[in-house]
């Protein structure tokens, strides 16, 4: 078998593995501004299967993900599931970052702040130990995984199949 492959079925299950748990309150009622300026709060997607990606511009993995993050939101939209990103561990001013999101094309809420609030909500998650990480959420408000590494649409898509 190779290595790659091995790396892959680690990865699959290391997401699998994630016990199911309630979101904490504080993940579900902190509000945290998108940069359209909209509040957001998991609670807002209460019914929905909610990934929460965290990124960061200067991550490569991160980057590679978006595309795939993109024709997520745009196949799984419609069936009930909610793409979240999170800046995350940078200060990118905040016109830098919406130049970043319209010129990748950015189809799902992106949260940027810069005071402790994201650390905070990240921590309410389950903390966030490298980047990109993706948490997934079911529609009753249970984290259901935890990915780190980049992922594709597919893997995420055979992931949340069953949520649906």
């Amino acid at each position: 078998m190779g290595v790659w492959l091995r790396v892959l079925i680690l990865h699959v299950l290391i997401l699998f593995s994630c016990p199911a748990h309630a979101v904490s309150e504080t993940a579900a009622t902190l509000a945290l501004k998108d940069l359209s300026g909209a509040t957001i709060r998991l609670n807002d997607f209460k019914g929905k299967v909610v990934v929460v990606n965290f990124w960061a511009t200067w991550c490569p993995p991160c980057l590679e993900e978006i595309p795939d993050l993109i024709a997520f939101q745009d196949d799984y939209g419609k069936k009930g599931v909610q793409v979240v990103g999170v800046n995350y561990m940078e200060r990118a001013g905040e016109a830098r970052l919406k130049d970043f999101v319209a010129r990748q094309g950015i189809n799902y809420p992106v949260i940027h702040d810069d005071d402790d609030k994201i650390a905070e909500f990240s921590r309410s998650l389950g903390g966030v130990y490298g980047l990109p990480v993706t948490k997934v959420i079911d529609r009753n408000g249970k984290l259901v995984g935890s990915y780190m590494g980049g992922l594709t649409s597919g893997q995420l898509a055979e992931f949340i199949k069953s949520l649906l």
